[in-house]
């Protein structure tokens, strides 16, 4: 009786914090809780409320103190997929908001591979751009003089540019959809 008069004490001394996360993303009770990287307590709660999820932490570490606007995520830990709550600094953004804590959206690989997608899309559109460009100025003498024979020209080499970059947003959509699998 007396050891568990005491564990309850110990418990009662240590500083806990809940928020509210719209998603864990496989995080569970008893994972890490990082501040800035270093562990300095474990997740004890984990509840499911309306459109929400409850996280109640634990800061284990007697001389640290969580600084208002501190911003908090799922992070990917280890080799084996293991999450933990990540805690960072606040910047200028989240110290306006008078919240303690600020949730940030977890990051996942697929959000990582539709922004690599994107950039792909945008550096294919800058490179055809780009060519067609360049062939406006090394071609002084063709485009001086216009016919539906030179148009036709210009318009075939478009064409084939625009299928080439198709085809390579398609193969690199296969190739996504595979690393998904």
């Amino acid at each position: 009786m007396g050891i568990k008069i005491h564990r309850y004490h110990k418990l009662k001394e240590l500083k806990t914090y809940q928020v509210f996360m719209p998603d864990v993303d496989g995080m569970i009770v008893g994972s890490p809780v990082k501040l800035m990287g270093v562990q300095v307590g474990y997740v004890q709660k984990i509840k499911i409320v309306n459109n929400n999820v409850y996280v109640k932490f634990v800061i284990n570490k007697p001389d640290v103190t969580i600084p208002q606007g501190a911003i908090a995520t799922v992070e990917f830990n280890g080799l084996g997929g293991s999450k933990s709550l990540e805690i960072v600094q606040p910047n200028n953004d989240t110290l306006a908001s008078k919240q303690l804590i600020v949730i940030n959206q977890p990051k996942r690989l697929h959000d990582s591979m539709l922004l690599l997608n994107d950039m792909f899309d945008k550096i294919g559109a800058i490179g055809s751009r780009s060519s067609y460009f360049m062939d406006q100025f090394t071609n002084k003498e063709e485009s001086i003089s216009i016919n539906p024979a030179t148009i036709e020209n210009k318009i075939d080499k478009i064409d084939h540019v625009l299928d080439n970059i198709e085809k390579n947003h398609k193969d690199f959509n296969i190739r996504m959809k595979e690393l998904k699998r």
